[in-house]
């Protein structure tokens, strides 16, 4: 299948663009560093907060499309800049991703060029992406079978209900730290990344529990259940 992308109600395929190139730009880490006299080279901190944090970066698509007609030539050439630029920040999905996954993106460029010699359109598009990662549609737990990837998904239990206590373990298979939709019943206190925080009964979406990339450990006390709700982001 021929590469494509879809933003907002723009859809590469539908328009019968073929894609000619894709160009991410070089990702520019946010490094955290000190000299200290009379020591060799730099203390790095930049894996201070657990993650590596990015700044954002770029990816450019150029887009071909022959249209022999000079008027639906120029019809597409107006469709086109319209529906490209009519949304802000919003999902990109991109068919080299994994399946399910999408970048959250705006179009920082456009451009197209509407050749009358050839008789084609050239489209050329540039997304700014931030962060950097690609996140997932399907939140972890969900472990459906067929949208299931053995190379990025991990089945595990995100919801829990007990007395008195529980401790559990929640993996963040992906590179980028996430914060939890929390959803309580009854009373608990977790305590997470040596932190400490108590829920009464409610949804709760931003706190600050932070699941690092990796083995996440909590450890809950109290009586009722609680279920968090949670979607990794790659670098792609």
């Amino acid at each position: 299948m021929a590469s494509n992308i879809k933003f907002g109600n723009f859809d590469s395929e539908k328009f019968g663009l073929n894609l000619l190139t894709r160009v991410p730009e070089t990702m520019q880490e946010q490094e955290i560093t000190e000299t200290i006299p009379g020591k060799q080279g730099v203390i790095d901190y930049s894996m201070a907060f657990g993650q590596r944090i990015f700044q954002p970066y770029s990816i450019a698509y150029t887009f071909q499309k022959y249209i022999y007609d000079v008027s639906k030539r120029a019809k597409e050439e107006t469709l086109l800049k319209n529906q490209i630029m009519s949304f802000g920040l919003s999902k990109l999905y991109d068919s080299n991703l994994p399946n399910n996954y999408y970048f959250l993106a705006k179009c920082s460029s456009d451009s197209v060029t509407n050749d009358p010699q050839y008789q084609k359109l050239t489209v050329a598009l540039t997304f700014t992406l931030n962060p950097p990662f690609a996140f997932c549609e399907l939140a972890e737990g969900t472990d459906e079978w067929d949208n299931f990837d053995f190379d990025f998904d991990v089945s595990q239990e995100t919801s829990f209900e007990f007395e008195i206590g529980e401790v559990a373990c929640l993996i963040n298979n992906g590179s980028v730290a996430v914060q939890p939709k929390i959803t309580v019943v009854g009373e608990i206190i977790v305590e997470c990344n040596e932190e400490t925080f108590t829920f009464s009964a409610g949804t709760y979406e931003n706190t600050l529990i932070y699941l690092l990339p990796g083995m996440n450990t909590l450890s809950m006390s109290g009586s009722g259940s609680i279920s968090f709700e949670f979607y990794k982001g790659l670098v792609a």
